[in-house]
């Protein structure tokens, strides 16, 4: 598989001597640029390995409908706040599951990914495949939590129903890929230190709280029906949040994946 994708990004073998291209072992990273072929061919190999190779996908969606029918058991009628934590507690711990796995590899692994990709587009690419996990464990506790607790009662705002469920879909849907960021960030620091799961999880404890409060107040605005003017801060927050921590990332990787 590996060699398949280094044949498709620089269209010869792989090999481990690289003189001929101009470039030395101990610095391969002259061009900081990201070649968007290579990140295309890493997120297809993602693809390959996490959902026609593996079921490792699977468990963060199981997790999912098995806390969903929990809280069904437990909690009869939710208020709109109780059934918002819930959902929130939910995509957290699931994300938490999906960016724990996302880095974990051999160091042989390292080793032969180190010949294919620049670091930068293997945090983007790293970083993609953990949205879309995370997106696809997002809507689909959304689907059973309105399948087993209902849909809870919105506020007397003015605008049509299908509007403000989209306000309160997209609340979620950038809150959620504001999480993969984070969680994709501090798994990828973590990734190179002995006993990263326990690194990664102090590291992500402080950065998710700004993540999960701007994301909160976002959907419970929108879950409670108000219009969709106040809720522009908070997604052009929610966007702010997804993109600055990948751009420490692609600071601060580089120094780590040489190391």
């Amino acid at each position: 598989m590996f060699k398949q994708i280094y044949r498709k990004i620089h269209g010869r073998a792989p090999s481990f001597v690289t003189e001929k291209r101009g470039v030395s072992l101990r610095n391969p990273y002259l061009c900081h640029m990201l070649r968007w072929k290579a990140v295309r061919h890493l997120l297809y190999w993602e693809y390959e390995m996490e959902y026609r190779r593996s079921n490792g996908w699977f468990l963060p969606v199981l997790f999912t409908a098995i806390v969903g029918f929990l809280c069904s058991l437990v909690v009869r009628d939710p208020s709109p706040t109780t059934w918002l934590a819930l959902l929130w507690i939910t995509i957290v711990f699931s994300a938490l599951q999906s960016a724990a796995r996302a880095f974990a590899a051999t160091d042989a692994e390292w080793l032969y990914m180190n010949q294919l990709v620049r670091p930068g587009e293997l945090l983007l690419g790293k970083a993609l495949t953990n949205t879309m996990n995370t997106l696809v464990v997002t809507w689909t506790g959304l689907l059973l939590f309105h399948l087993w607790l209902g849909w809870p009662a919105q506020g007397p705002a003015e605008g049509s129903t299908i509007a403000l469920n989209t306000g309160f879909i997209i609340s979620i849907s950038l809150g959620a890929v504001a999480i993969a960021s984070t969680l994709s960030f501090t798994a990828a620091l973590a990734s190179k230190i002995q006993r990263g799961t326990s690194l990664m999880a102090i590291l992500s404890l402080p950065l998710l709280l700004p993540t999960l409060l701007v994301a909160m107040r976002a959907s419970k605005l929108a879950l409670l029906g108000e219009p969709w003017i106040l809720l522009y801060p908070n997604w052009i927050g929610e966007i702010v949040l997804c993109a600055l921590p990948i751009s420490l990332g692609a600071l601060l990787f580089p120094y780590l994946w040489r190391a």
